[in-house]
């Protein structure tokens, strides 16, 4: 079918596109073909050559004297948002190095794939591409004799025209997310959050200063990373004191210098480029600094290119919007320093039409049917005897692929839910895929609901609780009614399941079959005494649904993830039993599953009940645990390996035989 007029010389040329079948001459060619990548017929661009680096430049580097910011150039996608985040980033090397995995390059070894990684929705997962880039041909006016074929980069590139790690990272980006297209508009804090495992927050610096500067020190002190734009005036046009417009800076640090009339807040804030400086007042050489009693107090001399200090009123008044990153304990530990990490939960959920998509609030006798999770707050930082800090997040899954126009919404209640009005509540801008809530609340009990906007609406989730050390969240029962709620055993602290770990593990500190049955024996008789716990062979079917490296054996950090299994489990099993001393029922198989996270159909209920059940099609406790951990496995398995969310995906023979006899 012919194009629109209007779009037939954007058309990428047919016999430029790169095919795994188009047979090649040249021994490039003989190197990896992504099959995979999901070329796309329109790019808008003009005609695009798709050439590998060696075609491009003489001598190609994957990273050249580090990676740095000065690597990240915009080319001729509208993807500014993705290259501000991968500027921020840059900044810390550690944090990059787990999406850019070092040890590559186009000698040695080279087979032209090139491998990174991005988190999604809890889980990292490894995206492999070729190093065949966009291109276009420049035609030169030489004489024939002397012309020579080149090609210049359409997209992300460095300024070093030899170095190539940014563009293939965006290459991997586009894969991740569904081609270059999916790249077109989006939000620096979803960049942020697929290359760290963070939480991204946006929030806006108007208001009393006093709170701006509290709050941008606790950030900092949690080792948020935090960019600031400005909102106001034409795209990168820079204003009367040198800051540009729609452009993302990061703020690096904060300090109180004192003067002769007292002490002045002062902010640190770096451009990412480099290009343009701020040129008002505390700009680097400026007088302000002749007034500062002791200089030693600031790094005043040691600032990077593009790095400024400025008062925090005048970054209120040039900085309008800031997209802040809250990174993992995980995260946190690569990149060293001081910060103090937060309490942080992880679950996955979904919300299936008649059974837990229970719409907004406005569905007054539906709302109750969405996931719910208890909350308890005990202790405070900001000040221990009124407030306690908290942010939740819930991230709709796939959003940006499937581009669906769902709003994802969070609330939360005090315990008593007969005050029908939540203590707050939050709901996704347009086109994000995650409602993040941040604030301060005192000790107490709460309940954390996540819903989407309708009750036709449906999606799976992760839902991350980020709480002060000391307090602690859990999934309760998807469909508690509205009323009181029904107490919950007291499940033990980390610090707790790491000490009684420790009793059952090896020299190498990992635990075998024989030592996790008898941790789990002692930890369920402290956890819920009438649950029946687990048989040694069952024992051993969930240490294999953690054990993804066939070690016989596991880490603390894979028996932490199961025991959080085994208390989501467990709550479900006990809220759904309809006898405290039976089994689930079979007409309870498919919610229970569902309450856990997990898409169910008629199929998947079939294959449990005939592999799991009972006679009568019950399911036991230790049962439904051991196949709620064997789904989990085998579907984080195939969704890591179906990077481009295709339906599926390729496995040789070993890890079949892995998948289908030990997990």
């Amino acid at each position: 079918m012919e194009p629109p007029p209007a779009k037939r010389t954007l058309l990428v040329c047919e016999q430029n596109q790169p095919s795994a079948r188009e047979p090649r001459s040249r021994p490039l060619d003989s190197f990896f073909i992504d099959s995979k990548f999901p070329w796309e017929e329109e790019l808008h661009v003009g005609c695009v050559e798709w050439r590998r680096p060696q075609e491009i430049c003489a001598e190609p580097k994957f990273i050249l004297d580090g990676a740095t910011r000065m690597d990240v150039c915009q080319g001729k996608l509208s993807n500014c948002w993705f290259l501000s985040a991968v500027a921020c980033l840059s900044l810390y090397p550690q944090l990059l190095e787990k999406v850019v995995l070092p040890g590559q390059d186009f000698v040695g070894d080279y087979d032209g794939k090139f491998r990174f990684q991005f988190w999604q929705y809890g889980q990292w997962v490894l995206i492999e591409v070729d190093d065949r880039l966009p291109t276009v041909h420049i035609q030169r006016n030489e004489e024939p004799a002397h012309r020579r074929e080149e090609y210049e980069l359409l997209f992300m590139h460095s300024w070093e025209k030899d170095e190539f790690w940014s563009s293939l990272l965006e290459k991997a980006y586009a894969k991740l997310k569904g081609g270059y297209s999916a790249l077109q508009l989006g939000f620096a804090g979803e960049a942020l959050v697929d290359m760290t495992g963070g939480v991204a927050q946006t929030c806006y610096t108007n208001g009393p200063l006093d709170v701006l500067w509290v709050n941008l020190n606790h950030l900092l002190q949690r080792g948020a990373l935090i960019c600031c734009g400005n909102t106001g005036g034409e795209l990168e046009t820079a204003n009367s004191l040198g800051i540009l417009s729609q452009h993302m800076y990061s703020v690096t640090g904060t300090k109180q210098v004192q003067v002769l009339r007292g002490s002045v807040s002062l902010i640190r804030v770096r451009n990412p480029w480099g290009h343009t400086e701020w040129s008002g007042p505390w700009r680097d050489g400026g007088s302000e600094w002749l007034s500062v009693i002791d200089r030693k107090e600031i790094e005043v001399e040691n600032l990077e290119d593009g790095e400024f200090w400025m008062e925090v009123e005048d970054f209120q008044k040039n900085f309008q919007v800031m997209e802040i990153c809250h990174l993992s304990p995980e995260s946190l530990s690569e990149i060293g320093g001081a910060a103090r990490p937060w309490e942080y939960v992880t679950y996955e959920g979904c919300w299936s039409k008649d059974i837990s998509s229970g719409g907004s609030i406005e569905y007054k006798d539906h709302f109750w049917m969405n996931p719910q999770y208890s909350l308890n707050l005990v202790t405070g930082d900001i000040n221990p005897n009124i407030t306690c800090s908290i942010i939740v997040s819930v991230m709709l899954k796939h959003k940006r692929l499937k581009a669906k126009d769902m709003r994802v919404m969070c609330y939360i209640f005090q315990e008593i839910l007969q005050q029908s009005q939540p203590m707050l509540s939050v709901s996704s801008c347009d086109k994000h895929r995650e409602a993040v809530l941040s604030s301060n609340l005192p000790p107490g009990r709460y309940v954390i609901i996540p819903s989407l906007e309708r009750t036709s609406d449906e999606g799976e989730f992760l839902i991350r609780i980020l709480t002060e050390k000391g307090s602690c969240a859990r999934p309760m029962d998807s469909k508690a009614a509205c009323g009181e709620l029904a107490a919950q055993n007291a499940s033990p602290t980390d610090e707790q399941c790491k000490s009684r770990f420790l009793l059952f593990a090896d020299q190498d500190r990992r635990i075998t079959d024989e030592g996790l049955h008898h941790l789990l024996t002692s930890m369920m008789k402290d956890f819920d005494p009438l649950l029946p716990g687990f048989t040694m062979e069952s024992s051993r079917c969930l240490l294999a649904s953690l054990d993804t490296s066939a070690e016989g054996s596991l880490c603390w950090e894979q028996f932490d993830k199961l025991w959080k299994n085994i208390i989501t489990g467990s709550f479900i099993f006990s809220n759904l039993q309809r006898d405290k001393d039976r089994n689930l029922d079979k007409d309870q198989i498919g919610p229970a599953l569902q309450s856990a996270g997990l898409i169910t159909d008629d199929f998947l209920v079939r294959l449990v009940q005939l592999r799991y059940a009972d006679k009568d099609g019950s399911l036991s406790y230790s049962a439904f645990i051991c196949c709620l951990l064997k789904i989990k496995a085998v579907t984080g398995m195939f969704q890591a390996a179906d990077s481009t969310h295709s339906g599926t995906v390729s496995l040789n023979y070993h890890q079949w035989l892995q998948l289908a006899v030990y997990s």
